[in-house]
């Protein structure tokens, strides 16, 4: 059996922190990595800092969706990319100033973005963040950013263009509202992390092969199509 941890975070994760991942990308991707690989799948909600902890102490096998950071290649190993998702600065549409065409880090700095806790955005727009470059605000899930903007709490927030279309189908009144600024902030590059704990970490190459095998075949596109 092979154990997965992940944090619920639609469309790629849903169900109910602390539960079993009931359906989404990471739960149909998994699932069929499982099987072609030969194994079973067990697949848990819980909280993101945990499921890190998880990894470091090899409590599960793997995480996904993850992307690839100096700080986690401490206690993982990452696949090759599975899928890419692309980052917006979404915002409330009626805005009248220069954010909707934003083009360079300098042009974010009289606005306060929010941002989710632990997530990483890439190159210079976490540079910028972590040298206080740009003002942000840390929320626990997308959810919050969905809620505080809506409430004008702050200027936009950073997010991938799948969770927000996640968000408009659940909430289609909302679509009207938010939109995004063209310019590309960065692109989520997801991969399975495998702990280095884990005695799947032998398995990295079959694994691989089966993301390939999976590409070629239509299969990811196919669960990215059906979860839409």
């Amino acid at each position: 059996m092979i154990k997965l941890a992940t944090d619920p975070w639609p469309p790629y994760s849903l169900g109910q922190k602390g539960g079993a991942l009931e359906s989404g990308y990471a739960f149909d991707i998994g699932t069929e990595v499982s099987k072609r690989i030969h194994c079973k799948l067990k697949a848990d909600l819980l909280p993101w800092k945990r499921v890190l902890a998880c990894m470091k102490n090899g409590t599960y096998d793997i995480t996904f969706p993850i992307q690839s950071k100096p700080e986690r290649e401490a206690f993982m190993i990452f696949t090759n990319v599975i899928l890419e998702d692309r980052v917006f600065l979404w915002h409330l549409k009626n805005r009248k100033d220069k954010l909707p065409g934003w083009e360079t880090i300098d042009d974010l700095k009289p606005y306060t973005i929010g941002i989710v806790s632990g997530y990483t955005y890439r190159d210079k727009m976490d540079q910028a963040i972590e040298n206080g470059i740009i003002k942000t605000e840390k929320v626990n899930s997308a959810d919050c950013n969905f809620k505080k903007l809506l409430r004008k709490r702050f200027d936009g927030f950073l997010e991938s263009e799948s969770v927000v279309m996640s968000f408009f189908q659940k909430y289609p009144e909302y679509r009207n509202r938010i939109t995004h600024a063209p310019q590309i902030v960065s692109k989520d590059v997801f991969r399975i992390g495998i702990s280095k704990n884990s005695p799947f970490v032998e398995m990295l190459p079959e694994i691989n092969r089966v993301i390939q095998e999976m590409k070629e075949d239509g299969t990811i596109e196919r669960i990215m199509t059906m979860t839409k």
